[in-house]
């Protein structure tokens, strides 16, 4: 799970101007935000850890499409769902996902990433994979890492993200599916309130989940 926390916040740092040009370009947005997130996680000085996450965190909202993230991590449970709880789990998730990985970046600025210049079409000629490899700080291999991108009016945006084929969504789904079938979707919308409620590092889902 650590690759899979820690990849996913190599995202969480592009520049709004830099996004907006790369918006029509899945790869280069790739490209772009892997260089944005690196160079902003390098002005971590120890002293100032709190304002370079928030930075990141300020402008990744925008580039993720957390709604369309929500209802894959929810699965079936979506469909119950009214349109005000869909609403709370795609703030609850979103806020979860945002602490939990965010806390987690400044310990991989040193990380070097090779962007694949051409990516996989979907099936439905909406969506796209890119896909890259990671080299962590202490490790020889690199990791394979997978962008799922889809095509909106606002230009593409990441819906998912996968390393060496553990995906994000997948993870959560798991633990997600298994909490309506207990408790309906209010009660998965109770777990992620109180999640959030609680420290960061409880928020990670359960290892050996997906």
């Amino acid at each position: 799970m650590k690759k899979l926390l820690t990849l996913f916040c190599l995202m969480l740092g592009l520049s709004s101007t830099q996004a907006l040009a790369a918006a029509d370009n899945p790869v280069e947005l790739i490209k772009d935000g892997s260089r944005q997130v690196l160079d902003i996680l390098k002005q971590d000085n120890g002293k100032n850890t709190k304002q370079v996450r928030q930075q990141a965190e300020a402008v990744a909202v925008p580039l993720f499409d957390f709604p369309r993230m929500t209802a894959l991590a929810v699965g079936l449970g979506w469909r119950q769902a009214s349109p005000d709880q869909r609403n709370e789990l795609t703030q609850q998730f979103q806020t979860l996902l945002v602490r939990t990985y965010s806390t987690t970046m400044t310990r991989f600025k040193t990380a070097q990433v090779n962007v694949q210049p051409n990516p996989v079409p979907g099936a439905n000629g909406k969506d796209v994979t890119v896909k890259s490899s990671v080299t962590l700080p202490g490790n020889a291999n690199p990791v394979a890492v997978d962008y799922v991108l889809n095509k909106g009016d606002k230009g593409w945006k990441i819906y998912n993200v996968s390393v060496e084929g553990a995906s994000l969504v997948t993870v959560y789904r798991n633990s997600f599916n298994e909490e309506i079938r207990k408790n309906g979707v209010d009660g998965l919308i109770k777990l992620l309130q109180d999640k959030n409620a609680g420290p960061a590092s409880a928020a990670a889902p359960a290892k050996g989940k997906g």
